[in-house]
């Protein structure tokens, strides 16, 4: 969950445009459209969901559709005040890095895990 928490938080850091618009449903609905013979990426986000509410089931969750929603919403906003500077403005003086805002989400969301850094 940690790679894949990093993953997502650099992804968005890396390629601000396609991160915005892959989470724009109000822009990718496909409805009434002919079908084109592939996937659409509005189809594919929810089966995504569910592969993350699997693992994070597996870390123990009592709620794991309710717990990958709130982990999702933070680490997306993570992402999206880091890339705006909001959050880099607030935790410069502290010396924090996004690396360590994505590590406590994960943390404040499945527990921390033996061996993470604190």
């Amino acid at each position: 969950m940690r790679a894949l928490g990093a993953a997502y938080v650099g992804y968005a850091l890396e390629q601000r445009g396609m991160f915005e618009l892959m989470f724009r449903h109000d822009l990718l609905d496909s409805t009434g459209q002919e079908p084109t013979g592939g996937p659409r990426l509005r189809e594919s986000t929810q089966p995504l969901f569910g592969l993350l509410v699997s693992l994070v089931s597996r870390c123990g969750a009592a709620e794991p559709e309710v717990t990958t929603a709130a982990l999702w919403a933070n680490l997306h906003g993570v992402a999206q005040l880091w890339g705006w500077g909001s959050l880099p403005l607030m935790v410069a003086d502290a010396g924090i890095p996004v690396e360590r805002l994505v590590d406590a989400a994960l943390d404040a969301h499945l527990g921390p895990a033996s061996g993470s850094p604190s």
